[in-house]
């Protein structure tokens, strides 16, 4: 199949590499890109432990120059590939990894003590209000964003040209505001009729509702919210 990665530039490459070796021709078209912010370092000193729930905030904080004082702090991550991630930056074993940030907030609440004090080290944009959910159970918890996701504000021509004219087999969705700016860009190109008709494998129910204004005949949705789980769902 022709799918279309959507994923940011530094995630796009190996994704597409992976689903080349699967038989697939992937085509990039990157919907956002990370833009580090600036933050002051000194409120990642006030905690008990770190929460990361994805790997764009390590980039960040290694943009940052940030990343060599956090290695004494325990952290928590969402996603293999962020735990190992963390560990390559040079930041102690993760002590929880969990798919999703609903499971990973069940997991801090199971083992970590009450009173633990949690920096959600993160992006503008948040999917799950972890902080809030860790708060509600005694856990002081707040959220420091490190970075945002900037939308395209375009498809390239090629693009456009491959969803107009039906070119294109399928579209890979990884994220909520990824599927969000996808659905934004259809409509501004005035493609949604001809988008519709394509396949959509989305890595969770969550980003599959993204796309309900596009009324899209095919929606898989992969078993479990990761990359394997969504490379096994296109085999």
């Amino acid at each position: 199949m022709r799918l279309l990665v959507t994923r940011a530039e530094q995630d796009a490459a190996p994704f597409a590499g992976e689903l080349r070796e699967l038989g697939h021709e992937p085509v990039l078209q990157p919907l956002i890109e990370l833009r580090a912010l600036d933050f002051d370092a000194a409120e990642l000193e006030d905690t008990d432990a770190l929460i990361v729930t994805s790997g764009n905030t390590l980039r960040a904080l290694e943009q940052a120059g940030a990343i060599g004082g956090l290695a004494r702090f325990p952290i928590y991550c969402v996603g293999d590939a962020t735990a190992r991630r963390a560990r390559h930056c040079g930041l102690q074993k993760p002590l929880a990894v969990a798919d999703t940030g609903e499971q990973l907030a069940a997991a801090i609440i199971a083992m970590a003590a009450p009173g633990t004090r949690f920096v959600h080290v993160a992006g503008e944009h948040l999917s799950f209000d972890i902080v809030g959910e860790l708060t509600s159970h005694g856990m002081p918890s707040r959220s420091l964003a490190v970075y945002v996701m900037q939308a395209a504000e375009a498809f390239r021509p090629d693009i456009a040209d491959m969803i107009e004219q039906g070119t294109l087999d399928g579209v890979t969705l990884l994220s909520p505001r990824t599927a969000e700016i996808y659905v934004s860009l259809c409509h501004r190109h005035r493609l949604a009729e001809c988008a519709k008709k394509l396949s959509y494998f989305c890595i969770s129910e969550t980003v599959a509702q993204q796309l309900r204004t596009l009324e899209p005949r095919g929606v898989y949705i992969s078993e479990r919210p990761n990359r394997k789980a969504l490379l096994d769902l296109v085999r």
